[in-house]
């Protein structure tokens, strides 16, 4: 595998709302989510999505090239690739015959 993936459920989030870093190796996602004008004036016995904001780290397994990280947020689902550093990517190794 020569990537790391990352899938993160937010929904109800506008995706300029949220931001991402990559500092060493740990990958932070932080957003807010702004409350809808007519929850304001509506009075609820239990409500399942709140509004604020989030903020989450996330310690990396392996080094990545923060420059080529691509992110997409479709239908509520952020998904993170996070191509590994050439470094941390497995190498094959050919074995000589004997003489």
């Amino acid at each position: 595998v020569e990537s790391v993936y990352v899938r993160a459920e937010l929904p109800g989030f506008d995706s300029e709302n949220l931001d991402l870093m990559i500092e060493n190796d740990t990958l932070t996602i932080s957003g807010k989510r702004e409350p809808d004008p007519e929850e304001e004036s509506a009075s609820y016995h239990r409500r399942e999505r709140e509004w604020g904001a989030f903020r989450r780290s996330l310690t990396l397994p392996k080094p990545v090239e923060a420059d080529k990280v691509m992110a997409r947020y479709q239908d509520g689902i952020l998904t993170v690739v996070l191509p590994k550093a050439p470094e941390a990517r497995p190498k094959q190794i050919t074995v000589q015959a004997g003489s």
